[in-house]
């Protein structure tokens, strides 16, 4: 949906945005990339145009410092993830700390975090998903969440095109995440918890052994031979 939508907003335009597009399938081979490319490349055969804005596919293991430069750097100017179901979702609260606008769904784990007056979070409705995927851990009566399309389009344009209007956003999302889900707000928390929950932790103390009565042996008669 994402491709989809980004192809056909941003289709023939003149200096368009880009996607950066992180993600993988099952691993980091090529044939994983090589698939992933051709999804896209089918995709992009759906939308009538003659000018399509660039999509860069960026695949495979990236350590913390790259994945901080990617987000960091000065042409990345929002995050954009329609994610149908997240538990937490790291990307999202690391890509906070950077200030900068984010769009995604309003739906699931990241809303713990996400404050909804500082992001852009997408409405849509929750869908079961296709029975070509189901498995021992996507049971066939799950649903997923599925962002509603017209909003993709609009938000997609409206950020490149009013980015001023969501700056400030992007800079209260920076600051709610740095000052409620910190490390050392993480500790505390946790301390208020156990501090309920567990009252008293159990203390090391010294051992004291009781003092013994001196054992006195019987004297023993020296027989003579």
């Amino acid at each position: 949906m994402l491709v989809k939508g980004f192809y056909e907003t941003f289709k023939n335009k003149n200096n368009p945005p880009a996607l950066i597009l992180k993600t993988s399938t099952v691993g980091s081979s090529y044939i994983d990339r090589d698939d992933i490319i051709k999804r896209i490349q089918a995709i992009k055969s759906t939308v009538k145009a003659s000018k399509f804005p660039n999509v860069y596919l960026l695949h495979g293991e990236f350590s913390d410092t790259e994945m901080n430069e990617i987000y960091n750097h000065p042409k990345v100017k929002a995050m954009v993830n329609l994610t149908k179901g997240e538990g937490f979702g790291r990307p999202l609260l690391e890509f906070s700390l950077t200030n900068k606008p984010i769009l995604t769904t309003g739906w699931s784990g990241h809303t713990d975090y996400l404050n909804p007056d500082f992001t852009t979070l997408l409405k849509g409705n929750l869908t079961q998903i296709h029975p070509s995927i189901a498995n021992n851990m996507l049971l066939p009566d799950a649903e997923w969440f599925s962002a509603d399309y017209s909003q993709v389009g609009h938000y997609l344009k409206d950020i490149f095109e009013n980015y001023k209007n969501y700056v400030d956003k992007g800079k209260r999302q920076g600051y709610h995440s740095r000052t409620n889900f910190s490390f050392d707000k993480m500790k505390e928390k946790l301390d208020e918890i156990l501090t309920v929950k567990v009252p008293e932790f159990p203390k090391q103390v010294q051992l004291q052994l009781p003092k013994l009565k001196k054992i006195e042996l019987p004297k023993l008669t020296k027989i003579e031979q």
